[in-house]
């Protein structure tokens, strides 16, 4: 029986809040949804309107404004013109807006006949909107149009926007060959930037950028754009893999930003893990819980190695990161299963250990350096708190 321990008991990382705001003559309209709520309960000025001699008649010459595509954080400004086409005096009373909001520094404005008026608003995009929607209100005296709105319309969108969204997950990555991966980063709103650099502090991991051409970028509907393209070269250990991709960018010829996203993946291998309760088997991962310090706590593994035709596994170093860890291995002479191993794996933190807090942002970590050419490093996490 060949038996492989390491034990040390020395202690050893859509919602929609805008604004639109009038300015002068300005609207204040502030936390809208995208559903265009009208604010209740807001005292509404009323109009007496005068049946009998010259009538005002209200043209807005371009009631919808549609801005386009703006970026998140940024501000806006349109003039909404307001004619009186009538022959008598045009009155303009603010009332509701929007959701339940406010307006300010507008309370009335009288135009003659002929002449016209400019009421400006300013808005903010605060967070992404591919339907972004807000309008204010306002009352009239002329008798076929007492309310009117001004609305404007377009795309709130990040300044940058990386595909895929959230962490690139390469699935099951391959020992003896490397494992493409790819995406872009683009703007729907910068006519270009630069991506400085682009980098991954793994040394498994190669990527690089290359800029998207015209007809790629006219077919996306994009303003600039990359294609971002690496590999993770052959020789990923057993276990989750992950590692960050840093880029560098420069726009607007003095603006930098640091963007970075997380690729993952997993390498199954010639061997398969079976814990308790607790046990991941995909992230290679043994959470052993809360445990009172005095007493410590182990568990036991069984780890099959099928198609084993290199000798005996043997171990050649082990790397616990606390040093509390505990880990051993040792071959079952007794299975006897045809083109597989089993090996009983023991791990936990022996009693009286020193306490540690290990959770999901910074588990243990075990690795196991053995001869078997395709198993030279198995990584096992631990998350555990010793009280």
């Amino acid at each position: 029986m060949n038996t492989f321990t390491k034990s040390l008991s020395v202690p050893f990382r859509h919602p929609l809040g805008l604004g639109l705001m009038l300015l002068g003559l300005m609207l204040l309209v502030p936390g809208c949804q995208d559903n265009l709520k009208v604010a209740e309960g807001e005292a509404k000025r009323e109009i007496k309107i005068n049946q009998e001699g010259p009538q005002p008649k209200v043209v807005i010459e371009k009631p919808v404004h549609d801005f386009g595509t703006m970026e998140v954080g940024q501000t806006l400004r349109h003039d909404f013109v307001i004619r009186n086409d009538g022959e008598g005096e045009l009155v303009l009373v603010k009332d509701r807006s929007t959701c339940k909001c406010t307006m300010a520094d507008f309370e009335e404005r009288e135009v003659p006949p002929g002449e016209s008026t400019i009421i400006t608003l300013e808005w903010v995009g605060k967070v992404q909107d591919d339907k972004f929607s807000q309008a204010a209100y306002i009352k009239t005296n002329d008798a076929e149009n007492k309310e009117i709105s001004l609305t404007v319309t377009g795309i709130v969108d990040a300044t940058f926007e990386i595909l895929p969204v959230g962490v690139w997950n390469l699935g099951e990555l391959k020992f003896d060959e490397s494992t493409p991966f790819s995406g872009t980063i683009t703007s729907t709103i910068l006519d270009q930037f630069e991506v400085v650099d682009v980098s991954s502090v793994h040394p498994l991991v190669k990527v690089s950028c290359e800029k998207m051409s015209p007809e790629k970028l006219a077919q996306e509907e994009l303003k600039s754009g990359y294609d971002i393209r690496g590999e993770i070269s052959s020789g990923i250990p057993i276990g989750q893999f992950e590692a960050s991709i840093n880029l560098k960018l420069k726009y607007r010829e003095t603006e930098e930003q640091d963007l970075t996203f997380q690729i993952n993946g997993y390498r199954a291998g010639s061997i398969q893990v079976i814990g308790p309760a607790g046990w991941q088997a995909r992230e290679m991962k043994m959470n052993l819980g809360r445990i009172r310090r005095d007493e410590g706590r182990e568990v036991q593994l069984s780890m099959f190695l099928r198609d084993n035709m290199n000798g005996p596994l043997e171990i050649k170093e082990i790397k616990a990161d606390p040093d509390i860890l505990s880990f051993s291995m040792t071959r079952d002479e007794n299975f006897t299963a045809e083109n597989r191993e089993r090996y009983v794996i023991k791990l936990g933190v022996p009693p009286n250990a020193a306490s540690v807090a290990l959770g999901e942002a910074n588990p243990g970590i075990i690795e196991v350096t053995t001869n078997h050419p395709e198993l030279s490093k198995i990584i096992f996490k631990v998350q555990v708190l010793t009280y």
